[in-house]
């Protein structure tokens, strides 16, 4: 795997075999990066899937993630270190760099490669006991928290037993807190109000993260459109099925024609016949 080191506007390129690797300013650390806390982060690589854990606090992309929770990393997101220093992930080099390479590689990581793709849109956790599990949002409302009748259930004891809802409307997919004490929060910023959601958007609630992912289109390369709820045809009213004409009608109504244009031609030959005899 790829990696790319930066302090002080240096970018340092390095690449890691599977495995567990120490990456630290230390002497004892595998992987030796000046500047850099002795034994930082604890890298651990298996069948192509990056688990990262640091003793100080760090980010993803600008999302934080708490000391000694173990974290799942994506080639093309970057680690932010302490004094400026960062850590990115390079992408393999017939990976696609972005967007539609980062979704791809993530269902590569996570999912078995002979599956189809997943149309729907998704929660994937990163962190805590249920991390590397997809959820995907095919219902109108999931429920998440630590209870029983919860619709995406987190072994995580920060999470409330209610935490977080996700609404699926017209527009796309609505997160909400459902009044918790730890709080939910959205790329690193708390729920004040309901918040709309967008690919890539990485949630925590207590101590676990997930990311959304939204629908997605490899034909088009683009995410899918969230489907209306359609309305079933027995729950129309009554009052608003169109009329439907009786079967024989179609067939009364020529016959009358018919007839009324027999009546005239025949009128017509009578007329001719009276003024012939008459004149």
């Amino acid at each position: 795997m790829r990696f790319e080191f930066e302090h002080l506007g240096t970018p340092t390129p390095f690449e890691l075999t599977e495995g567990h690797h120490l990456l630290g300013g230390g002497p004892e650390d595998h992987v030796h990066l000046e500047g850099l806390p002795p034994g930082l982060l604890t890298l651990r690589i298996d069948s192509g899937r990056l688990m990262v854990e640091a003793v100080r606090s760090f980010t993803v992309n600008a999302v934080r993630v708490l000391p000694g929770v173990s974290r799942l990393v994506v080639p093309g997101e970057v680690l932010g270190l302490p004094d400026g220093m960062c850590l990115r992930v390079l992408a393999e080099p017939s990976a696609p760099e972005r967007g539609v390479g980062t979704i791809a590689v993530l269902k590569g990581l996570l999912t078995d490669a002979d599956a189809p793709p997943s149309r729907a849109a998704s929660l994937t956790c990163l962190t805590g006991l249920d991390v590397g599990r997809c959820h995907a949002l095919a219902e109108a409302c999931t429920d998440i928290g630590r209870g029983d009748g919860m619709a995406l259930r987190l072994r995580d004891r920060a999470v409330s037993r209610m935490h977080a809802r996700i609404r699926r409307e017209d527009s796309g997919f609505v997160l909400e807190d459902l009044g918790t004490p730890n709080g939910v929060f959205l790329n690193g910023v708390r729920l004040e109000s309901p918040a709309p959601l967008a690919d890539g958007d990485v949630l925590e609630l207590g101590r676990s993260l997930l990311r959304f992912q939204a629908a997605f289109d490899e034909a088009s390369g683009k995410a899918l459109p969230v489907p209306r709820p359609l309305v079933a045809f027995e729950d129309a009213p009554a009052d608003a099925a169109t009329p439907r004409a009786p079967e024989g009608a179609p067939r009364r109504l020529e016959g009358w024609l018919i007839a009324g244009a027999v009546a005239l031609v025949l009128g017509a030959l009578l007329a001719t016949l009276l003024l012939t005899a008459t004149g």
